[in-house]
């Protein structure tokens, strides 16, 4: 079904009931009695320790999964949240993205393509500002411009365990302002069974592909082996997963930005927000298959006073897949110039035609207007049509222009979907006790590969039909903002529906490839001591990043040579069939391509070799390659006095930057080389009061930092020269740009009711100074033109991020059977954020930060009984700025909320079944506006349900 879309004042309505909520949930659950039986078996899917039987609670199954990763936020020095590997596979989720956006927060960037989550918040700031890892070891990045990681390459699958930190102590890596998330893989120690063999099963599909008679299937195997032998000193875990999903991802989107009624000079001129008109829209409908697997192994041995292990994981997701689009737009046409472009009292030209003229063969109107009002483009005196000199959506090039779109085009475009990415890492290392001196020690390299091994693009299209099938603009009626509908009149009407209509326009094929590899070594070194002062704690690391981008252009042309030469759409024989609806029957969407034709056409065109080759340039124009290297040393002391706990301590990084890049500067061009460092010195303090094992409370005043985003540092060079060979503007990345710095506050208190539930509220303030990178400075040169203007990345001013955080897990074990079997887990997270964006045109007006939504809650109903469990969840996530735009009307992501529905029955100690369904509603994954008005879309994709059918064995 598709949900209805909230208001401004709707939005608003929600987030001042979630707090009243929240606290009716927190009072009605502490007074719910603490200690019950549970029910005696325990899931094969949960860790095979066993039930916990301490203070006689007795739990098992989910409620034993909660109990753990409860205890360990407990224990911990810093204030965190885990999710434990059974919570991992509690709900349909597809990468640990989604499974990471059930916790406070934590909010999860979608991909565009899937509906899947891909990237992730921590408490505000987005991926490039957390530190990614797995065991310990930062992870390899596989964004070719940015810091972030990518985690749809890591399914749910395979871990014990995921950590997300959102205080730092001077032991962690310092360039993570927002937290860090470990991702940790089991050993055979976790285990409680000296040999476990594990195998799990699942099938299913997608409802929408289905629909669409596209591949829906969803499947995927995963087997565990543990073992320890019989000394119960050297142990071995190896896991493997394999999985495939299909989806049919449909979605309409803008074409061409929203543009306002009144003409508009430029892109950084502030508009009117409240009258705009879109030009066009794009329908596009989405076929995709994933394929993802892996596995990870670890060999761990336990000595009395030595522990050594190593650790190594790899995950590797192909997907294949393509996109037709199906385009409808206005375009702009010439138009007359005003003399004077801020003169508003012009009168429009259909209302000022006073006769026609023939100039060149051809009839143009003549206008009333005078050579002082209008351009006299061609001097003849006169002003004419002859006279239009500017391509405009609007009747004149000035002030006196209104939105007047005379021409449209209609066009069917088909691009592949195809990318691998690879995340491996392995690591060595161990901790040896000397009496009160503790040694860590570890190696490690991870490596991070994402490549388009081939893109196949190509498009047909209608601007060269007759001008009397487009000589019209469009006009769009929209009962529901999401889907705006064309009004094309006459014989244009019908155009969607005639492909013999749409000659070629142009193909392409192209490949690019990110590597980047990572080593680190670290050392920590502790020693204990007697009294208040517990122990002093010191380290070293050393990282080194070593990232190289390939982009490689093959082929851009036409088919000339080929069978295809000159042939429509319809006679070309690369349809495939025509989809009669999409999105709920809103559109009528016609031919899509035959993905496997159009490789094999642009591949015969290609080998022709007689057109659209690359030059040399052109294949290296985009390569870069970045090595960066940090050193960090620390020092901590712990203190203890009675219930009381603090960590103070101080952390030095110092990062050396180098950049490779292409120079396009004429017969100059080549790669040129930039370079950079700088040293942070971070202080810290953590205290942690615990009055009694039911209460924790954390108090934390820390510094972090991140540096700037790859693609600012190390972009490519283009120089500009004019007629005497002298620059006059130059746009290029900037090393110099200063990292991110923030000072950070955080105050939180936990109460556990008993070892399954937990109150807890947090409160965080962040202030952060360059943060936000902008374009645009000039430097004086002595040219014929007075100075250079230099386009590059700039540091930004200072923004704030903070927020507060509430929690409650309670499992209602006290009440009458069959009651004691429910439970809840909730959480809300309400939080502000502005900057200053440093662009002039915005006149310090300060804005959210980017991927910072206001509001995040999440609500689940727990159940378990009988050797029953189910969980139902919902989650929300607000709206929130994905990037700025021109105008200063920016693209919003409009709020998202899923439903999602996990069974298991346990039909005895080792066997299981589970029955899940992700996003029951059917609801939308990503929704995007033109500012932060819904009635002004910029996209809006729904990837439709899946419905798993899992089995699980343990031996």
């Amino acid at each position: 079904m598709t949900m209805p879309f909230h208001s401004a004042r709707r939005a608003r309505a929600l987030r001042s009931a979630a707090l009243p909520a929240l606290a009716t949930a927190l009072a009605t659950t502490l007074l719910a009695p603490a200690t019950a039986r549970a029910d005696a078996v325990a899931p094969p899917a949960a860790d095979d320790a066993g039930a916990d039987t301490s203070n006689d609670v007795v739990v098992s199954g989910q409620r034993l999964s909660t109990a753990r990763a409860l205890e360990d936020k407990r224990a911990s020095d810093r204030v965190i949240d885990v999710i434990s590997a059974d919570d991992l596979g509690k709900l349909p989720d597809a990468t640990v993205a989604d499974s990471l956006a059930r916790i406070p927060g934590v909010s999860t960037i979608v991909n565009q393509d899937t509906g899947e989550g891909q990237y992730v918040t921590v408490r505000g700031l987005s991926g490039t500002y957390n530190a990614v890892m797995i065991n310990g070891v930062r992870v390899a990045n596989t964004d070719p411009s940015t810091r972030d990681v990518s985690l749809t390459v890591l399914p749910p699958y395979g871990l014990a365990s995921v950590t997300v930190t959102k205080t730092l102590t001077p032991d962690q890596d310092g360039d993570a302002i927002g937290g860090t998330i470990d991702f940790r893989t089991p050993t055979a120690f976790d285990f409680k069974n000296r040999t476990t063999f594990r195998l799990y099963g699942s099938g299913g599909f997608n409802d929408r592909a289905k629909s669409a008679d596209l591949p829906a299937e969803n499947y995927n195997f995963q087997g565990d082996f543990a073992h320890r032998f019989a000394d119960d000193r050297f142990g071995v875990f190896a896991s493997a997963n394999y999985g495939v999903t299909h989806g049919d991802g449909q979605e309409t989107e803008n074409d061409g930005e929203w543009e306002p009624n009144q003409w508009r000079a430029n892109s950084t001129e502030v508009i009117d927000q409240r009258n705009m008109h879109l030009p066009g829209i794009d329908l596009d409908f989405r076929r995709v298959k994933n394929t993802r697997y892996g596995g990870n192994v670890s060999l761990d041995w336990h000595g009395d006073t030595t522990r050594l292990y190593l650790r190594g994981q790899i995950s590797r997701q192909e997907q294949r897949g393509s996109n037709d689009v199906t385009d409808y737009r206005s375009r702009t046409t010439a138009r007359l110039t005003q003399v004077d472009k801020n003169d508003t009292s012009l009168v429009q030209p259909d209302r000022n035609v006073i006769g026609t003229v023939t100039i060149g063969g051809k009839t143009y109107s003549r206008y009333g207007y005078t050579t002082s009002q209008i351009v006299d483009a061609d001097g003849d005196g006169i002003i004419t049509g002859h006279d239009a000199n500017s391509n405009q959506y609007w009747s004149l090039n000035g002030r006196s222009g209104i939105w007047n779109p005379q021409a449209f085009q209609f066009a069917r475009n088909f691009g592949t979907i195809n990318s691998n990415q690879t995340l491996a890492t392995v690591s060595g290392g161990g901790h040896s006790d000397f009496e009160r001196l503790h040694v860590d020690y570890q190696g490690s390299y991870s490596y991070g590969v994402r490549e388009n091994p081939d893109s196949y693009s190509i498009s047909y299209n209608c601007d060269k039909c007759a001008p009397a099938l487009l000589s019209q603009g469009l006009d769009w009626v929209s009962a529901d903002p999401r889907f705006p509908q064309a009004s094309p009149t006459g014989a244009a009407a019908n155009v969607q529906y005639d492909p013999t209509l749409l000659p070629f326009d142009g193909a392409s094929h192209n490949r690019d490839k990110q590597t980047d590899n990572r080593i680190s070594a670290k050392l920590d070194v502790r020693y204990d001591f007697d009294g208040w002062l517990e122990y002093l704690k010191a380290g070293a690391q050393f990282n080194r990043s070593h990232r190289v981008y390939d982009y490689t252009p093959l082929w851009s042309g036409d088919f000339t040579g080929t069978t295809l030469d000159g042939k429509s759409l319809a006679a070309s024989g690369l349809i495939q069939r025509d989809v009669t609806d999409i999105l709920h029957g809103e559109y009528y969407y016609g031919a899509i391509f035959d993905p496997a034709k159009v490789r094999a056409a642009i591949d015969a065109a290609q080998a022709l070799g007689n057109n659209g080759l690359p030059s040399a340039t052109d294949r290296l124009s985009s390569d870069n390659k970045n090595t960066e290297k940090v050193t960090a040393g620390y020092l901590l002391a712990h203190l203890r006095q009675g219930a009381v706990q603090a960590t103070i301590g101080v952390r030095a990084e110092h990062r050396e930057t180098k950049n490779v890049f292409w120079s396009d500067d004429g017969d100059n061009s080549g790669f040129d080389s930039t370079s950079n460092s700088y040293t942070v010195v971070l202080p810290s303090a953590n205290l942690i009061w615990r009055p009694s094992d039911k209460q924790v409370y954390h108090f934390a005043l820390w510094t972090g930092y991140s540096p700037p985003e790859y693609g600012y540092l190390s972009g490519g060079q283009s120089v500009a020269r004019n007629a005497q060979n002298e620059i006059i503007a130059i746009s290029r990345g900037n090393p110099d740009l200063k990292a991110a710095r923030a000072v950070n506050l955080d105050v939180s208190a936990e109460y556990y009711p008993d070892r399954t539930s937990i109150v807890s509220i947090a409160g965080y303030y962040k202030s952060i100074s360059n943060f936000i990178f902008t374009n645009g400075s000039q430097v004086n040169a002595d040219t014929s033109v007075g100075t250079v203007e230099i386009s590059q990345p700039q540091n930004g001013k200072d923004a704030i991020v903070y927020g507060f955080e509430a929690a409650i897990v309670k499992q209602f074990q006290g009440l009458p059977a069959p009651f004691d079997g429910f439970g809840f887990e909730g959480n809300v997270t309400i939080q502000h954020s502005e900057g200053d964006t440093g662009q002039a045109y915005r006149m310090g007006k300060k804005i959210p930060l980017i991927n910072t939504p206001g509001v995040l809650y999440n609500a689940s109903l727990t159940y378990q009984k009988y050797g029953f469990e189910a969980k139902l969840s919902y989650n929300y996530r607000g709206k929130y700025i994905e990037s700025l735009r021109d105008n200063a009307v920016d693209k919003w992501v409009q709020h998202n909320r899923s439903v999602d529905l996990h069974t298991r029955y346990n039909i005895n100690d080792r066997f299981a079944i589970d029955v899940d369904v992700s996003n029951l509603l059917d609801d939308w994954k990503y929704w995007t506006t033109k500012g932060d008005n819904p009635s002004y879309l910029k996209d809006y994709m729904e990837p439709g349900r899946n419905v798993i059918v899992r089995a699980s064995a343990r031996f």
